[in-house]
């Protein structure tokens, strides 16, 4: 695929934009009942989706990483209050997988997402394996765990005719702490014209399966408020005070900026269009493997495409002799910062982040990158 089908980012970074707004998690750590921790941790899990609200991030691909290849992002405490860390790096080539683990005062995150896709005539079915694992860190002291598997996403018009997406069919997002559960479903659009669906509803059950009257309603690609039914245990009368906070209608979630001009700049918000910049907090520190030292990628990014292109075919060669060295040997590849973990659930591939001396935050601030290939030196 020639570099001008792609957009100037990694996937690496493109799942890193999962964490745009990280301030639902520690807003969800401050509350005071499973109940509203859990509406927070839903909104977040659907603002994903909200990446692909305009069509220019539909139209063009995110370059694919090369193994080994990573990404950092650091925000402080002045950027997002608790601040964050997260690291992705390209665990598989075939299929692809990354591993990817974000930590915060009030939060973790880890997911080692495998994305595919099927393609069906005029439509194509994005999926994406690998469970998101959330651990939020309440004011107690004490851990509450979240999960949820992405809802797949439809393409529209593959062939011909204007590019969309949207998330199909229903999620669930459990607290694996209390057994509370979210009820995510994507509304379809009415008739066969109906465009792209963007209604989203969420109900929230309590350990028991019981509705709690909570819920969420709005779109994927706009804004989340907070809805009460008189549903739940106790009927309608004493809800509000059960609820102090939650105020029927509180809008949760709204979409971030676009940049300026973004029908000519990718389509990309504020947020994602920060992720290609080696700022102050980086310089000087990144590893030999991160993708935004990637030649090709920054050719891609000023525009330079002939260039971008020599460049990409040279990078792809150079990966394709490693794996036959690897081959002849004998030897699979081995990721420096993540290692498989054994005692996964059933039917999934989990990837946890190294600790201690071998961990890539101890390695960065030695600055050594010990053991780290230089896969753009070619």
């Amino acid at each position: 695929m020639h570099v001008s089908a792609n957009e100037p980012t990694s996937l690496l970074q493109r799942v890193s934009e999962q964490l745009e707004y990280a301030q639902l998690l520690n807003e969800a750590a401050q509350q005071k009942t499973p109940h509203e921790r859990l509406l927070y941790v839903t909104a977040f899990a659907i603002s994903q989706y909200s990446v692909n609200r305009v069509n220019e991030r539909v139209i063009r691909k995110p370059f694919n990483p090369l193994l080994g290849e990573t990404f950092e992002l650091l925000r402080t405490e002045s950027e997002v209050p608790g601040g964050f860390r997260l690291l992705v790096e390209k665990v598989t080539h075939r299929p692809v997988r990354l591993a990817m683990h974000a930590d915060s005062a009030y939060w973790s995150f880890t997911q080692s997402p495998a994305p595919t896709q099927k393609f069906w005539g005029k439509s194509a079915e994005l999926s994406t394996e690998g469970r998101v694992r959330i651990a939020l860190r309440l004011p107690d002291g004490s851990d509450e765990h979240y999960s949820w598997t992405l809802a797949n996403m439809i393409l529209h018009n593959v062939v011909m005719g204007e590019k969309y997406v949207d998330p199909t069919g229903s999620m669930a997002v459990s607290n694996d702490t209390t057994g509370g559960r979210a009820n995510i479903e994507f509304v379809k659009p009415k008739g066969m014209w109906g465009g792209r669906g963007e209604e989203v509803t969420v109900t929230i059950a309590g350990p028991n399966g019981a509705q709690t009257g909570l819920g969420l309603q709005g779109t994927w690609n706009q804004s989340l408020r907070v809805v009460e039914s008189g549903g739940g245990s106790g009927g309608h009368h004493h809800h509000h005070h059960s609820h102090k906070g939650s105020s029927s209608d509180k809008e949760i979630w709204r979409v971030g900026d676009l940049v300026p001009k973004a029908p000519t700049t990718y389509g990309m918000t504020h947020f994602a269009a920060t992720l290609n910049e080696v700022t102050d907090v980086e310089r000087g520190r990144l590893p030999p493997t991160d993708c935004r030292l990637r030649p090709d990628q920054r050719l891609a990014e000023e525009g330079k495409l002939d260039e971008a292109e020599e460049w990409k075919v040279k990078l792809e060669e150079a990966q394709r002799a490693r794996r036959r060295d690897l081959e002849e040997r004998g030897e699979p590849h081995r990721p420096r910062w993540f290692v498989k973990v054994d005692e996964a659930p059933e039917g999934e591939e989990v990837w946890r982040m190294k600790g201690g001396k071998e961990g890539y935050w101890e390695e960065r601030s030695r600055g050594e990158w010990k053991g780290v290939e230089g896969i753009f030196d070619v």
